[in-house]
């Protein structure tokens, strides 16, 4: 079952979530996708996907801001 933090205009699935990098009154969450692109020529190729982030800034979203703390520090 997934579990889901519900911001002011996200709900974010936490199982999307890659990276949480966190600046002072600042969190940058990157969150993966599910579209992928490459390519594959004679046995070589690469392959990708588009990594999205959502800011969230305490000054500018104080309710986002304490729910992801708030998240961060209790997982449970």
């Amino acid at each position: 079952m997934s579990r889901f933090v519900k911001l002011t205009n996200v709900l974010l699935n936490t199982n999307y979530i890659r990276q949480i990098l966190i600046q002072p009154n600042k969190y940058y969450i990157y969150v993966a996708s599910e579209t992928f692109s490459g390519f594959n020529f004679f046995g070589f190729g690469t392959i990708s996907s588009n990594i999205n982030w959502i800011q969230v800034c305490e000054t500018k979203n104080p309710v986002d801001y304490k729910i992801i703390s708030d998240w961060i520090n209790d997982p449970k």
